[in-house]
């Protein structure tokens, strides 16, 4: 049961990130804030989790370890959305002649 919390947090980091691209769609330029923005808010899921059941989190012995684990895990999100961005990627065929 102590690991659950780690794809959780991954899963609403993902989720948070997903819904803060559709709200600056047309502001591309501040997609380059979506990592620190999820490590962020990582580190606070990891404390509140802590602080509700610290069992829950890997059991952890203080809430720097906690801090640490969410950030760990909000920027996995961001790692998450890359591999899933590349796996469905479209590839250009066009064949262009150098």
């Amino acid at each position: 049961m102590e690991f659950i919390s780690i794809p959780v947090i991954v899963v609403i980091c993902y989720i948070v990130g997903e819904i803060y691209k559709v709200l600056f769609k047309k502001k591309k330029d501040l997609y380059k804030l979506i990592p620190i923005f999820l490590s962020i808010l990582g580190g606070v899921i990891g404390v509140l989790i802590y602080y509700t059941n610290k069992e829950m989190i890997l059991n952890v012995s203080n809430v720097y370890e906690a801090i640490f684990i969410g950030i760990v895990s909000g920027a996995a999100s961001t790692g998450s959305n890359q591999i899933i961005k590349q796996i469905f990627k479209k590839e250009n065929t066009t064949n262009e002649k150098v």
